[in-house]
């Protein structure tokens, strides 16, 4: 019998990131990845993740906004949200973590292990 694994969802504009977080997440978790935030909240609705992992800067909407989106669906489950992202002094980003609409943030360019690091300490 095959014990289940998490789910996590990251958003990104970079397909590229995408990508390299399937490959290198996809034996530790159930990972959905899309570029189009809507699509993000479409699946939130459900599935039940632990962890919400999403970009900041992209050109739909911000990860910020994103966020604040899932927050006002008032979704069953309560994910871990994760903010990965190169401009940690946005004001934005900084604003959310006071609000708690995120959990952690995360410099880019990520690591394997620094995402592990951060899934073990939330």
């Amino acid at each position: 019998m095959s014990e289940s694994k998490p789910a996590v969802i990251y958003l990104d504009d970079e397909e590229i990131n995408l990508l390299l977080f399937r490959e290198m997440f996809k034996k530790d978790f159930e990972v959905f990845t899309t570029t189009y935030p809507e699509e993000a909240l479409e699946y939130l609705k459900s599935h039940d993740v632990e962890f919400v992992f999403t970009d900041q800067r992209m050109p739909i909407m911000t990860g910020v906004a994103f966020l604040k989106e899932l927050e006002e669906m008032k979704i069953t489950t309560s994910p871990k949200k994760v903010m990965i992202s190169g401009y940690a002094a946005e004001g934005e980003v900084s604003e959310a973590l006071e609000r708690n609409l995120i959990d952690r943030f995360v410099d880019k360019p990520w690591t394997y292990e620094g995402i592990k690091n951060v899934i073990s300490t939330i």
